[in-house]
């Protein structure tokens, strides 16, 4: 190769570095500029120190003094106690101050930048996903939400309105008004459709610790309200999205026409909430004088002395038979009454996937053939009220009982977040 043609390949290297390394010092502007800081400050103050050091009217006779100086100079602080007096220190003191003024500047822009972003990405419903764990997703909108919110809270007394992120598509005013009610003032909104899947995942519903799909009927912007089988098939397509993205988290959505519920089985859903049934049912109690509307109304109403929930059943409880299960379960609540066992709770996806392989160990093909029957028939938080005493509680399962909310402990309110694989894994040997 000629000597031309390795100055030319020489500097084409040298231009491709410079490239690069301007590259990361856009990308790392902080690094760098804390860097050029640096090398400012120590290369000056070794320059003033060199050209102070032989003037005999000289304050800075020490490179320990030269660094100080150097310091307050750069960040613009100016003590005065020590000062160059040659012309030559002078000039690089000048340099020195320019250089601090700016990187300073530069620092204190990004800085201020960020907060700036921060308040922005609030007040449009933008949540930074990557801080998001063990929350709570609550998917729509319902009249009076804030007051839904609140239950929640209510219900879940470990959690707060940091734990809570609500997807729905607000505008300022609706998120404003949320925002002003004492207990939700920081409250997590991601904005948008929540059907839709670039929404869903910047809430992470991958590491929330549950998701509730509300049956949203908020009109249109040209003031129709959708239909129920439009509102039906919103919540079914983000349950659908949900069993792809968030295998793990339990689901709970709630539908209006029960015939559909078939769709959310298929999406693995843990709970699905009948609303327009429920009131159904609820009124046609009432039209019999039964009272029962109000026993219904006064166990779950978290303003009322007693409540009805399902409570963590310690290990060694479980293959009792269900009079000696009471009686022991008795003793560790004593002010509950206990009406029965909730079965196969968690995470109905990862439920059925623990029961299949543990129905696949068998070698017998009779047998197998039963367990995978089992299996496909086998129904989450299945509730058995009253069963009879021979009947023997299975892993996985929970307590119903009615209990003193004065009296209550935290961890049976659904039990701690840690308990929750241990309750699908329980669920998965016991389906089998």
């Amino acid at each position: 190769m000629s000597e031309k043609a390795q100055k030319r390949s020489f500097a084409t290297r040298t231009l491709i570095r410079l490239k690069n390394l301007g590259s990361w010092c856009r990308s790392h502007i902080i690094l760098s500029v804390l860097g050029f800081l640096g090398v400012s400050w120590i290369g000056v103050s070794t320059l003033v120190y060199w050209a102070e050091r032989s003037q005999s009217q000289a304050n800075i006779t020490s490179y320990g003094q030269a660094l100080w100086w150097g310091l307050a100079t750069f960040l613009t602080v100016g003590y005065g106690d020590y000062t160059p007096v040659s012309w030559l220190g002078r000039v690089w003191a000048g340099l020195l101050m320019f250089s601090g003024v700016f990187g300073v500047a530069i620092i204190t822009s990004k800085i201020s930048s960020y907060f700036m972003e921060e308040a922005l990405r609030e007040g449009r419903g933008i949540v930074n996903s990557s801080r998001l764990k063990d929350h709570f997703i609550v998917c729509g909108w319902k009249e009076d939400m804030h007051e839904l919110l609140i239950h929640i809270l209510d219900f879940n007394r470990t959690m707060t309105a940091e734990d809570l992120v609500l997807v729905a598509n607000l505008g300022l005013p609706a998120m404003d008004n949320l925002h002003q009610h004492p207990r939700l003032t920081k409250l997590q909104i991601v904005v948008g459709n929540y059907f839709d899947a670039v929404t869903l995942k910047r809430a992470a519903p991958e590491r929330a610790r549950k998701v509730l799909i509300l049956a949203d009927r908020t009109p249109t912007p040209t003031g129709a309200t959708p239909a129920m089988t439009e509102v039906d098939a919103r919540t079914i397509m983000t349950a659908m999205m949900l069993s792809n993205i968030a295998r793990g988290t339990p689901v709970t959505a709630e539908i209006i026409d029960p015939k559909m519920d078939q769709y959310l089985k298929l999406a693995s859903v843990s709970e699905v909430i009948y609303s327009r049934e429920y009131s159904r049912l609820l009124l046609g109690n009432a039209s019999a004088g039964t009272g029962m509307s109000n026993i219904i109304f006064d166990l779950l109403d978290p303003k009322t002395p007693t409540r009805i929930t399902s409570a963590l059943i310690p290990e060694e409880f479980f293959h009792l038979k269900y009079f000696e299960f009471k009686s022991r379960f008795q003793e560790l609540h004593p002010h509950g009454i206990i009406l029965g066992i909730l079965e196969n709770t968690g995470n109905s996806h990862s439920i059925k996937e623990m029961a299949l392989r543990q129905a696949q160990k068998t070698p017998d093909v009779s047998r197998l053939v039963q367990n995978l029957r089992n299996v496909k028939e086998l129904k989450c938080n299945h509730p058995v009220f009253s069963p009879p005493s021979d009947y023997v509680v299975p892993e996985g399962s929970m307590a119903i009982l009615i209990e003193t909310r004065d009296h209550t402990n935290p961890v049976s309110e659904g039990g701690t977040p840690d308990a929750i694989p241990r309750r699908k894994e329980n669920a998965g040997r016991a389906a089998a």
